[in-house]
C-alpha cells in the first residue's frame, strides 16, 4: 500500500471517530476542575472497575493521577449506573486493528426501563444529566494537567503522561475539545497517532482479549468500583 493510499485510510478512521481536534474551547477552566465541571470533588486515587460485557469481564485501572477530571466523571457515570445497557457501537479492525468504542444508548438495546435517551444524553430517575468535559492531557514535569489544549509541540508531545497504548481508554469526543461525556473507546494497538488529541484516563488490566472479541452490538451489563 503507498504512503500516499496509507493516508487517505487514516483520515477516514479519524472523520468515523468524530473526535477530530481542530475546534476551539468553549469553556473556561477554572483551578477546581471538578468541582466546577462535574460538580464532585477530584477523585485523588487510581481505581480500578469491573467491566461486564456481554463477551466476558474485564477489569479497567482509572487513572486519577493524570486525568483527574476525566476520571472522576467516568466514576461518576459507574456509580450512578449509566453504563448498564449501552453497547459498544463502533469496532474498527480493518484494515488494521483501531479502537472499540462503548457506552452508547440506542433504544433498540434499552435493558433497563429506568433509562431515557435524548441527544445522546443519558438520564437515570433522580439524578442529573450527564456535562460536557473539557479534554485533559497531563505532561510529565508539569503539576496539573492542561486542559482543552491540544499538544502540537515535539517536546510537549514526548512528555505526554498517558499514550494511546494497546489497552488504553480514552474519552471519545466530538470535534469540540469539550464535548467527552459518557463514550470511550479502547485502543486495540498503540496508536501514537492519537496522543495529545484525545483524553487518555485508564487501561485494560484484565481481559484484553475480552475487547478484542468484542463486535458491534454487544452490551456492558453493568460496570462497578472494585472495592481495594
Amino acid at each position: 500500500m503507498s504512503f500516499f493510499v496509507s493516508r487517505k485510510i487514516w483520515t477516514l478512521i479519524i472523520i468515523l471517530l468524530s473526535i477530530s481536534g481542530c475546534y476551539k474551547s468553549t469553556k473556561e477552566i477554572s483551578s477546581d476542575i471538578c468541582l466546577t465541571v462535574i460538580n464532585i470533588s477530584c477523585i485523588k486515587k487510581n481505581t480500578r472497575v469491573e467491566m461486564n460485557t456481554s463477551k466476558g469481564l474485564v477489569v479497567l485501572e482509572i487513572d486519577s493521577e493524570s486525568a483527574p477530571l476525566t476520571a472522576s466523571n467516568f466514576l461518576s457515570i459507574v456509580n450512578r449506573g449509566l453504563y448498564e445497557g449501552t453497547i459498544f457501537n463502533r469496532v474498527i479492525r480493518k484494515p488494521f486493528p483501531f479502537i472499540v468504542q462503548g457506552g452508547y444508548k440506542d433504544l433498540q438495546y434499552n435493558f433497563n426501563s429506568n433509562f431515557k435517551s435524548n441527544d445522546e444524553s443519558y438520564i437515570k430517575k433522580g439524578s442529573a444529566p450527564l456535562v460536557k468535559i473539557p479534554l485533559e492531557i497531563k505532561l510529565k514535569g508539569e503539576a496539573n494537567p492542561r486542559y482543552n489544549k491540544l499538544i502540537l509541540n515535539y517536546d510537549d508531545f514526548n512528555r505526554i503522561e498517558l499514550n494511546h497504548l494497546r489497552g488504553s481508554l480514552a474519552m471519545a469526543r466530538s470535534q469540540v475539545l469539550d464535548s467527552a461525556s459518557i463514550q470511550f473507546y479502547i485502543s486495540l494497538k498503540d496508536l501514537p497517532e492519537l496522543d495529545g488529541r484525545y483524553s487518555v484516563f485508564g487501561r485494560v488490566v484484565n481481559g484484553m482479549n475480552v475487547i478484542d472479541s468484542l463486535n458491534e452490538g454487544d452490551f456492558i451489563i453493568n460496570m462497578k468500583v472494585i472495592k481495594n
